[in-house]
């Protein structure tokens, strides 16, 4: 049916506001689900008896399940022009994981669990950012994104207070602490699926792509696209620097440092309410700056954490923590922002949900290594010298290498911001 222009733009413009707002409440309900489990999640597996080597396999595995198939579900997306079907399964998935690992006794099973959690997070992942490419402008991108995580960030700071002020008033123990936590975090994430389905995706957006769907993208290729390119290759090895300690953390938290669900609380609440403050003025401060700069003041801020770690044990003084991550809470508001708008700015739009994958998949594959790296040689470290030292070696080298990686990052990406 012959509709006039003036009416056919203005119901694209009520359509694409309608599904924003959608958007913004999916994004609330998982800020629930994971504001609910954040502050104990890494710590889970240490109360199921995980050693650190196994700290390292579960991160690097995670991290592995995480990203190798998001170049398959990203193509698939463009492919059939859908977004919706994927994210709707993908996030069912991840809710009914959560109920389960409320009510298992087993780093094994624990792990089984998680696999098929990331592997449904590897469908969502890509084809989220893209859906939120498709319905906002390259005038918009920041400021969307921007609000998406403020109100996502309110959302998972008031469900980390809940949860903290459950698992400390609940008479239990070990993890059954979490168990409700746990239980509510599956409930939220199903209504959470349920809402996306109310998305209406539109048909320009439905692209067919003429590669095989299950075949790796040409390298050659992908090196055309120098700054795309660049871009994935450099975050990559920043990237791997950085998940060297990522198994250490949580052993620092709970088997070190012993802090109790309420002190862990604290933790995901001060970095979430810094995010907050700052969430506002995030997309000011990349449109006056650059995405490129701000991107660079991140991965350079990134060296706070492991010093804060390395000195919270040395010194015993949790307020070190707490002011790591209300400073994590700062930049990570900053950083996040701008790479997702960095990220949609320099990808084709008709190849949106692909490259989006592929980019995660590099970084993806990095930090598997690096995890399980980390954990590795924590586990060795601690044969001969003990735990404690194990982790502030670990430390030592994740410092080094965020160091390293931050100049690098800043002679590559930054300097096309200056």
């Amino acid at each position: 049916m012959y509709r006039p222009l003036k009416l056919a733009v203005v119901e694209d413009r009520d359509h694409i506001h309608r599904n924003l707002r959608i958007l913004f409440v999916k994004s609330i309900l998982s800020s629930l689900v994971d504001g609910m489990v954040a502050p104990f999640i890494t710590v889970y597996p240490i109360l199921l008896g995980a050693n650190p080597s196994d700290m390292g396999l579960i991160r690097s595995t995670t991290n592995f399940t995480q990203s190798i198939l998001q170049t398959f579900w990203g193509r698939l997306s463009d492919s059939i022009g859908r977004r919706v079907p994927i994210i709707f399964f993908g996030s069912i998935i991840i809710a009914l994981t959560w109920i389960l690992i409320a009510y298992t006794d087993s780093v094994g099973v624990y792990l089984v669990l998680i696999v098929i959690q990331t592997l449904a997070a590897s469908a969502v992942a890509p084809v989220w950012t893209a859906l939120i490419g498709d319905n906002t402008t390259s005038i918009d991108r920041a400021r969307v994104v921007a609000h998406i995580r403020l109100w996502s960030l309110a959302g998972s700071i008031i469900a980390a207070a809940l949860s903290g002020w459950i698992s400390s008033t609940i008479t239990a123990s070990g993890k059954d602490v979490y168990k409700i936590p746990l239980l509510t975090a599956g409930s939220i994430g199903i209504v959470s699926s349920l809402i996306i389905l109310y998305v209406k995706e539109d048909r320009r957006t439905r692209v067919k792509i003429k590669k095989p769907i299950l075949n790796l993208y040409d390298l050659k290729s992908l090196k055309k696209d120098g700054v795309f390119y660049e871009f994935c290759k450099v975050n990559a090895i920043a990237s791997f620097a950085l998940s060297i300690a990522w198994p250490i953390f949580p052993i620092t938290l709970q088997s070190i440092l012993k802090l109790p669900p309420a002190m862990l609380t604290i933790l995901s609440i001060s970095q979430g309410l810094s995010s907050l403050l700052i969430q506002r003025y995030v997309d000011r401060v990349i449109n006056r700056y650059s995405c490129e700069r701000v991107i660079t003041l991140y991965r350079s801020a990134l060296i706070i954490v492991p010093t804060s770690y390395l000195f919270a044990e040395i010194t015993g003084q949790l307020s070190i923590l707490i002011a790591n991550n209300i400073v994590l809470g700062l930049i990570s508001a900053l950083g996040e922002t701008a790479y997702t708008t960095y990220l949609l700015g320099i990808v084709n739009e008709f190849e949106r949900g692909e490259r989006i994958a592929i980019y995660n998949v590099f970084v993806g594959i990095t930090t598997t290594v690096g995890s399980f790296i980390g954990g590795y040689i924590a586990n060795i470290i601690e044969g001969y010298i003990g735990l404690i030292w194990a982790t502030r070696i670990v430390y030592i080298i994740s410092i080094v290498g965020r160091i390293a990686t931050a100049l690098m990052v800043w002679r590559t990406i930054g300097r096309r911001g200056v």
